[in-house]
């Protein structure tokens, strides 16, 4: 009877411990990190990175458009300049309006327009020639292979300026412009605009 009951209580027992064994051997599996799919993953990382490349014709677009860009932002620099350097010219002149486009410059705004343009002036020539060659310095990675490019950028900023002013910019824009140039041609023979110095127009040599 004691064996019997032995017996049944052992039977009793594996039966019992059955479903936990299997529950236990699922959980394992479950558990078992899967060896990644390697042919899926290529293909898709594959068809990722061609639907992100660019076009030549995309990225020639984005260079127009970011030139063209860039352009817009030295023409507002230059046109800005060019206003405070009209007042200063009509200061100079003992004018206090511009019969042309009806421009009224008060006597505070004179003196305010000529310390603006003057050496040390936020749109002297060299506080407007250091903010545009900074810009292009910036927007090309200090790359002097880009200097031809940001050249004809400039100029392009320049013209438009000119156009809005009727054909003509004050002597202010002028001296920037040909600072700005002096600049390029430094940056273009020594690879960076390390060293250079500024130079008042009256007295280079």
């Amino acid at each position: 009877m004691l064996i019997s009951s032995v017996t049944n209580s052992y039977a009793s027992s594996a039966v019992s411990s059955a479903p936990k064994a299997e529950e236990t051997a699922k959980a394992e599996e479950s558990t078992k990190v899967k060896a990644p799919d390697v042919d899926t993953f290529v293909r898709s990382s594959s068809s990722d990175t061609e639907t992100k490349r660019l076009s030549a014709d995309q990225i020639s677009a984005y260079q127009e458009q970011r030139n063209q860009s860039f352009s817009k932002m030295i023409n507002d620099i230059v046109s800005s300049q060019a206003n405070q350097g009209k007042k200063a010219e009509l200061a100079k002149n003992g004018i206090t309006k511009s019969f042309f486009d009806d421009l009224v410059v008060t006597p505070e705004q004179q003196m305010a327009a000529q310390q603006a343009i003057g050496e040390d002036g936020e749109w002297g020539v060299n506080a407007v020639a250091t903010r545009i060659v900074d810009m292009c310095v910036a927007l090309s990675g200090g790359d002097a292979s880009k200097v031809e490019e940001l050249r004809a950028a400039v100029d392009k900023g320049f013209k438009q300026a000119m156009g809005q002013w009727g054909g003509s910019l004050p002597s202010i824009c002028d001296q920037t412009h040909t600072e700005i140039n002096k600049r390029f041609d430094y940056w273009k023979e020594n690879g960076s605009l390390d060293g250079y110095q500024y130079q008042r127009a009256d007295v280079e040599e």
